[in-house]
C-alpha cells in the first residue's frame, strides 16, 4: 500500500500556531515604529512651516504670522500686514495622516520678519503619550528639532 503524499492536520495547526505567535510578538514593535515615524514627520513639517514662514516673509517682503492652534492641532500662516490674508493652514489632529494626540506651542503666535528672524523663541511639542517631539525656532531664526 502506498501513502499519499500531505500534511497531517496536526502539522498544519503547528504551523499555523508558530506563525500567529511570531507574528503576536512582532506587532507592538511594529506599531511603536509607526508611531514614532508619524510624530518625526510632524516635527519635521513643523520645522518646514517655519522655513516656508521666513521664505513668505523674505519673498513679500513684510512680516507674517505663523499662529499655533492647540486646540485645532493646526499651524497657520498669515500675512502680519492688512488685510492679513491666511496663506496657509496645516493640520496635525486626528483627520490628518499625523493623528498627533498632543500638540501645544509655548507661544501661540510669532512674527516672522523679512530678514528671517522672530520677534520671539517659539517651541512646539507633539507627541502621543509615549514619545515626544519638540521643534524650536530662536529669536535669530534658528530652527531645530530636538529629541
Amino acid at each position: 500500500m502506498r501513502r499519499t503524499a500531505g500534511f497531517s492536520i496536526i502539522e498544519a495547526v503547528m504551523v499555523l500556531l508558530i506563525v500567529a505567535v511570531v507574528v503576536g510578538a512582532l506587532t507592538p514593535g511594529v506599531v511603536r515604529t509607526i508611531s514614532h515615524a508619524r510624530i518625526n514627520r510632524a516635527a519635521n513639517i513643523v520645522a518646514a512651516q517655519f522655513y516656508l514662514a521666513q521664505s513668505m516673509a523674505g519673498r513679500q517682503r513684510r512680516p507674517v504670522t505663523l499662529t499655533v492652534d492647540a486646540s485645532l492641532k493646526t499651524i497657520t500662516i498669515a500675512d502680519a500686514v492688512a488685510p492679513f490674508t491666511t496663506l496657509v493652514v496645516r493640520q496635525f489632529g486626528a483627520s490628518s495622516e499625523f493623528r498627533i494626540s498632543a500638540f501645544s506651542a509655548s507661544r501661540t503666535s510669532v512674527y516672522i520678519l523679512p530678514n528671517g528672524m522672530a520677534n520671539a523663541a517659539d517651541t512646539v511639542s507633539m507627541g502621543d503619550g509615549t514619545y515626544t517631539q519638540r521643534v524650536c525656532v530662536s529669536r535669530a531664526g534658528q530652527i531645530r528639532i530636538l529629541r
